[in-house]
């Protein structure tokens, strides 16, 4: 798809406008006073950092359910997780009806720096489990940089 032929013709300045490329500031105002932040992806996300700011913000998600999109989005509380296009236009009434809070309160219990941080020691802690499982013992590697 081409900007120009397809989307171009529909920016009015009015409904639709075209905004280039924002700074951190203008992004957190635009997604804040945002009622719902569409994410039409077509590819599989690995992560998706634009629902974390959306939600951070209070700002529920409606997104297509294609990699990371059901592991970041709660479905039905901070947002809907569709099969198809069609699919998300129809749950833009009940996403507006989603609370701003809950979403917010999403991100700080499940995406904060500290809950990264205990998800990696937990994913150490048990590594090194299954190694002294398997074989008894852990090996120390000297890693050279």
């Amino acid at each position: 798809m081409h900007c120009e032929q397809e989307i171009a013709p529909h920016i009015d300045g009015q409904q639709i406008e075209y905004l280039g490329e924002i700074n951190h500031a203008e992004k957190t105002e635009l997604l804040g006073n945002a009622a719902i932040t569409l994410f039409p992806i077509n590819w599989q996300e690995p992560f998706g950092l634009v629902m974390i700011e959306s939600m951070a913000t209070g700002t529920p998600l409606i997104a297509m359910n294609l990699g990371s999109v059901p592991e970041v989005i709660t479905h039905g509380e901070t947002g809907f997780v569709c099969k198809n296009y069609a699919e998300m236009a129809a749950m833009i009434p009940l996403a507006l009806e989603l609370n701003r809070q809950t979403c917010r309160k999403h991100v700080e219990n499940n995406f904060s720096v500290s809950q990264m941080v205990n998800g990696y020691e937990a994913v150490y802690r048990q590594t090194i489990k299954d190694r002294i499982k398997s074989n008894g013992r852990i090996h120390a590697a000297k890693i050279h940089f």
